[in-house]
């Protein structure tokens, strides 16, 4: 591969300001975040390496983020190691960032691998680190990011005909989270079409991503736990049934939407323009080129019509799988459009229309970088479950707090050696019922986000004679003191 052009340096400094950014937000942890940080505080504070508990992902993730936890340690005066919720909240989202960050680097080594062509490579560089979907899950602590960097770490290998470290790669993209096989498919047909298959090549890449998968099965039966993580993955995202007719129309329209915050809802000609590309292409006949296009525009409609028509959650960071296929195909289509356009336009037209889309897809990662866009981790209504959790930590030992809502995020606020005892009712009458068996005197409260319907619960619990009375109020959260009968 040619040296990188000095374009390249400047979207990596893009890229690496957009992430930070991310990186320092003061934004708190979304509920999926709390819950892979608190099993990595378990490792790192408590030594749980085995992650012990009800988790559905593969360690991979989880571990890097204990390892990163682990300097911003400290000690409390009994000697326990402690980890503050804001160190916390750096430490476990720093593996996010700094994959997101090599993501650049490595989309502009798959593109010029794929197509030879450096202004295409750039491009597809430049629509990765700009990208407000990107920008917003670019320095979090789901398990996504580090997936889709060892997803396209397999991609380049195979593009290299490395097919032992493309089996390799994607073993490792499934150990830190097992959607990592839906890029399966992408990885054996760039293969096929660029190197054919082989019993010899296909055997080098079954027995290294076996051996991965092999040892992920070792270490999830040495947890010693009755349910497996594949097993919770499962019955957490059951894919087992087609949508049902009523169900048509408002995931299209959701998925739909979510597509257009890839980049922003103002460059959505850059998806037609991806499109038209192919077809402008295919004017001067069937290349390489143009087949590595079909494979990438089929793999993406085939990964949306699946989430689409098959019942899986509607989540956005499902989408991070395809961002990097549909970067190389929008980066081929404006290129494609721009060498149209030559001759129509002055070229520095073309570069000043170019210049003004990316600076608004910057403004808009901007924001998303600071959870102020509706996808990633705005978390707006959680701001100030820091201060509430330092509130009930501050409360006799051995306080009852009832807690159905807030789960996995007020359980990390509240931090690793909290002495409260927080319990959760599924329903208002078992609330209410148990409630009234806990003869211990201890005091109790009802912590309720604003945002819900609490009128059924504080009505069962006034029908059993407790009287609740509003303790404190902050912007989310209201917080009830339960008297007793």
């Amino acid at each position: 591969m040619r040296r990188p052009p000095p374009a390249l340096l400047a979207i990596l400094l893009i890229a690496a300001w957009l992430r930070l950014t991310a990186l320092t937000a003061d934004v708190r942890f979304h509920g999926d975040e709390a819950l892979f940080a608190t099993f990595a505080r378990s490792a790192a504070l408590n030594g749980e390496w085995m992650l012990p508990g009800a988790l559905d992902k593969p360690p991979l993730a989880l571990y890097s983020m204990a390892l990163a936890m682990l300097p911003f340690t400290t000690s409390r005066p009994d000697g326990l190691p402690e980890l503050t919720a804001r160190s916390g909240e750096i430490a476990a989202r720093l593996p996010g960032m700094l994959a997101s960050l090599l993501l650049v680097p490595l989309v502009y080594g798959l593109a010029w691998r794929l197509y030879r062509q450096q202004s295409s490579a750039v491009l597809a560089a430049l629509l990765i680190a700009i990208s407000p979907f990107t920008a917003a899950f670019g320095a979090t602590a789901f398990t996504d990011g580090l997936m889709l960097l060892l997803t396209t770490l397999a991609l380049y290998a195979i593009v290299r005909g490395q097919w032992e470290w493309a089996g390799t790669a994607l073993a490792l993209g499934f150990a830190a989270k097992q959607q990592a096989l839906y890029a399966l498919p992408l990885v054996i047909g760039l293969g096929w079409l660029l190197h054919d298959l082989t019993p010899s090549r296909l055997l080098r890449f079954a027995a290294a991503l076996g051996a991965g998968m092999t040892v992920l099965l070792l270490w999830d039966s040495l947890r010693g736990r009755e349910t497996s993580i594949f097993a919770l993955a499962l019955a957490n995202n059951d894919p087992a049934r087609l949508i049902r007719s009523d169900e048509v129309l408002p995931r299209l329209a959701h998925w739909v939407q979510l597509m257009a915050s890839v980049y922003t809802p103002m460059s959505a000609l850059f998806i037609p323009a991806a499109v038209g590309g192919i077809f402008w292409r295919w004017r001067y006949g069937i290349s390489r080129n143009l087949l590595i296009d079909l494979l990438l525009a089929l793999y993406i409609v085939a990964y949306l019509l699946l989430h689409w028509l098959v019942a899986f959650n509607i989540y956005d960071r499902y989408l991070l799988l395809i961002v990097v296929p549909l970067a190389l195909l929008t980066a081929r289509g404006l290129i494609s459009v721009s060498e149209a356009l030559i001759g129509k336009l002055a070229w520095a037209e073309i570069r000043l229309v170019g210049l003004l889309f990316a600076a608004a897809i910057v403004v808009s990662a901007f924001d998303a970088a600071q959870g102020r866009l509706a996808i990633g981790i705005n978390s707006e209504s959680l701001s100030e479950i820091d201060a509430l959790a330092d509130e009930l930590n501050a409360l006799p030992l051995g306080t009852i707090i009832y807690d159905h809502w807030l789960g996995w995020e007020l359980g990390y606020y509240l931090g690793q050696w909290t002495d409260k005892r927080r319990v959760y009712y599924p329903t208002p009458r078992a609330l209410a019922e148990d409630a009234l068996r806990q003869p211990d005197p201890a005091p109790r409260y009802l912590v309720v986000p604003r945002w819900v319907q609490a009128r059924p619960w504080l009505e069962a619990l006034d029908d059993a004679g407790f009287m609740p009375r509003v303790e404190w109020q902050r912007t989310g959260f209201l917080v009830y003191r339960l008297l007793p009968p």
